[in-house]
């Protein structure tokens, strides 16, 4: 496993990832509002998450990095999702046609948004994929440790190995507050 740490690390710096910028939103604010279609054509709101931890995982079929964390996005949903925790996708700049297939490819079973128009992008400060927002139970955000680096944030840049045991700790520490 340390390999695909090495992989992530140096895909994240070939296509960008590594760019931290302000994101607009501090910690304890409520997350912006998601009212929007999934990929399969529910009418699904982000209120819909309020009550549980929510893992806000921002991406695009195309992306590599994307497609290299989505296997441990489906393995930390399964791990917690009995445990008021939920990772809730939000798929933009693609078809989708792309993102049905890219859930079939990886068996995703959690929810991903269809933002055909990247209308969340300026709401979000998405600059680059993946990107990734922790929210608490009543859907505010929280600033967490980097799971890469430690150093606090609000957004989470880059891919990450999501279902290492750090996130764990993390998780289970957020669904105690």
């Amino acid at each position: 496993m340390r390999w695909l740490g090495s992989v992530l690390a140096l895909l994240c710096l070939a296509s960008g990832c590594t760019r931290r910028e302000a994101t607009g939103l501090n910690p304890g604010d409520l997350a912006p509002p998601i009212d929007l279609k999934t990929t399969d054509g529910q009418a699904l709101k982000l209120s819909d998450f309020r009550g549980k931890v929510v893992l806000l995982n921002f991406f695009s079929a195309w992306c590599g990095p994307c497609k290299l964390e989505a296997p441990d996005l489906e393995r930390l949903n399964t791990r917690f999702k009995d445990q008021g925790f939920a990772v809730v996708g939000v798929g933009m700049d693609d078809t989708l046609e792309h993102f049905m297939e890219f859930k079939r490819e990886f068996g995703l079973t959690f929810p991903i948004f269809f933002d055909p128009d990247a209308s969340l992008r300026n709401d979000y400060k998405v600059s680059g994929f993946p990107e990734s927002f922790f929210l608490d139970r009543g859907g505010h955000i929280v600033m967490v440790p980097d799971i890469g680096s430690d150093e606090p944030v609000v957004k989470i840049v880059g891919p990450r190995e999501w279902s290492s045991e750090q996130t764990a700790s993390l998780i289970q520490a957020l669904l105690k507050k």
